[in-house]
């Protein structure tokens, strides 16, 4: 450091012997002051380090000490540096603008134009710099925080290809009323009919945008400009020979937007189905944005979508079944494809035994899969799956692949009461109930070919009882000829006949059913947390009975034994 220190009541300053860091420093006076900041920077500025930068919290720091300093102490404090300007250029994320800030020096070494140049070269920009007049006026000023030093050449964004609509707006349902008062309700009166050769869309060609350039040369391609063609969906639809921009129904029935482009489609839309709509039967899809009411009847030859509730009503189709609400009462739907019930369903009679054909309680059939919310009181078959999100209670499930119940959580039981029958596998959060209701549960054999062999064995059972009556009264006639006549013996014969064929057809199909009737060997019923008593859990032909309740369970059959594991 500087040996020579010039002190005026007791303070001075010096710098290190590189001159670099600045030093205030401190020697026992008899004239000591009360020293403040502002003095303190008088004083400084009035030596020959006043343009070195200074620390105000290390000034704060010296200043308590020279206050508090013994008449004997001498020290020192570090109080600020000489430093050089600096000078950063800063290039946007999009590589169009790069900015320059230059700080200034405290007694060091200002920025010059070569170190501004300097930076340019370091960082590649090649393109849009400002003249090098206009830095050098920058690099003059010594301090500036954002001088726009190069600008890039920014893409002019492209149009896309735009497709405009030229359907009209879809007005409130008003059903077609004949002169006989007949309503048809195959009249779409609330959607937009479109017919053959209509023009449905025009599509408006793109607008190509402009390249730009980074402030390193790179050419920056533009955005948009697409040139989207139509839509490769012509569902009833087609491009117009003489414009090609131009897409044309090529049938009669509702248009629906697509991305792209459009399709016609006869599909039927209303409010909801009651007595002011009557029972719908439509060759297309059916979308019913409320409430399907008591007693109604609704077809489709596709799908049916029902934002509201189902009450007591029979819904068929030959594509899929969507119902956003509920469905109660002894309702009946019946879908090719998969029904998916938001809302649950809830029958008004219970089911302890299997269902006959002659009994009439709430069903569901599917070809595909079912998905409910929850299930009281209801017979429901699936081709392949059927998924019970909360509970199923007092109800027969019946499932070609397999059943899955109450595993989205909840304390509730996931099958209470009833039959749940599946090919594959029944899987439940808890099966049967803290009331010992009696809850059985099969799997590892296919239920629809079980079905029908226990349909066919309970019409050959009065069939065999039958003929047996006929024969009895045969051989009494036979054994008392006058009792009898040709007419009374012919009628005997003919039924007997009738009998004997129809019990050979049965005995056949049931011939064939039985030799198709293949057991699963790894079929299976899991219990995820717990069985309760009064819980049949049958495999193939061997059954067991819930004596205790019991934790989490895996049920299977090994060599025809029924094996419980907890995985």
């Amino acid at each position: 450091m500087n040996d020579e220190v010039k002190t005026e009541n007791g303070l001075g300053f010096k710098t290190c012997k590189d001159n670099r860091k600045l030093f205030a420093v401190y020697t026992p006076c008899s004239d000591k002051i009360a020293l403040t900041a502002t003095i303190f920077k008088e004083r400084l500025a009035a030596s020959p380090f006043a343009d070195l930068f200074v620390n105000e919290y290390l000034v704060t720091e010296f200043l308590r000490r020279y206050k508090d300093a013994s008449d004997n102490e001498c020290f020192e404090c570090e109080i600020g540096e000489r430093r050089d300007a600096h000078c950063d250029i800063r290039i946007s994320d999009d590589k169009l603008k790069a900015h320059l800030s230059i700080t200034p020096n405290f007694g060091g070494k200002p920025v010059t134009l070569a170190d501004v140049l300097e930076q340019i070269e370091s960082k590649k920009i090649v393109w849009g710099l400002a003249p090098i007049e206009d830095i050098q006026a920058v690099v003059d000023k010594a301090h500036v925080a954002d001088f726009l030093i190069a600008q890039g050449l920014e893409p002019v964004e492209g149009v896309d290809a735009k497709f405009l609509s030229l359907m009209p707006e879809v007005h409130e349902r008003k059903p077609h009323v004949d002169e006989n008062g007949d309503v048809d309700y195959r009249e779409l009166g609330d959607i937009v009919i479109v017919h053959k050769d209509e023009v449905l869309m025009q599509r408006i060609p793109p607008v190509p945008g402009k390249k730009g350039r980074s402030i390193f040369g790179e050419i920056i391609e533009p955005t948009g400009g697409a040139d989207t063609p139509f839509s490769g969906d012509k569902k009833g639809v087609y491009l117009n020979p003489e414009d090609s921009n131009q897409l044309l129904s090529s049938i009669t029935g509702q248009p629906v937007t697509i991305p792209n482009g459009m399709i016609v489609s006869p599909v039927l839309t209303v409010k909801q189905v009651d007595f002011s709509s009557g029972n719908l039967r439509f060759d297309g899809s059916i979308v019913v944005q409320g409430d399907v009411k008591e007693g109604m009847k609704v077809y489709a030859l596709e799908d049916i979508t029902i934002e509201g509730n189902v009450t007591d009503a029979q819904i068929e189709c030959m594509g899929c079944l969507n119902i956003k609400g509920g469905v109660t009462g002894n309702s009946d739907l019946i879908a090719n494809g998969e029904i998916n019930i938001k809302g649950g369903v809830q029958g008004t009679q219970e089911i302890d035994e299997p269902v006959g054909d002659e009994v009439h309680v709430a069903k569901i059939v599917s070809h595909s899969s079912v998905i409910v919310g929850f299930v009281e009181n209801f017979n429901i078959e699936a081709g392949v799956d059927i998924v019970v999100e909360k509970y199923a209670m007092n109800s027969q499930l019946m499932a070609g692949n397999k059943i899955v119940a109450g595993l989205k959580g909840g304390k509730k039981s996931s099958l209470m009461g009833g039959i749940t029958w599946a090919m594959m596998m029944v899987k439940a959060a808890i099966i049967g109930s803290t009331s010992g209701i009696k809850t059985h549960v099969q799997v590892g054999t296919n239920p629809y070919i079980q079905k029908r062999i226990q349909a066919i064995r309970k019409n050959l059972a009065p069939n065999e009882k039958e003929q047996k009556d006929i024969h009895k009264i045969l051989a009494f006639i036979d054994s008392h000829p006058e009792k009898g006549n040709a007419e009374i013996l012919e009628k005997l014969h003919h039924t007997l006949s009738k009998l004997v064929l129809e019990a050979e057809q049965n005995n056949a199909e049931l011939k064939e059913l039985v030799a198709n009737m293949t057991a699963i060997e790894d079929a299976k019923v899991i219990a995820e947390r717990g069985v309760f008593t009064g819980t049949e859990v049958q495999i193939n032909n061997v059954l067991w009975k819930a004596q205790e309740n019991r934790a989490r369970s895996v049920f299977r059959v090994e060599k025809r034994e029924m094996t419980i594991n907890t995985r």
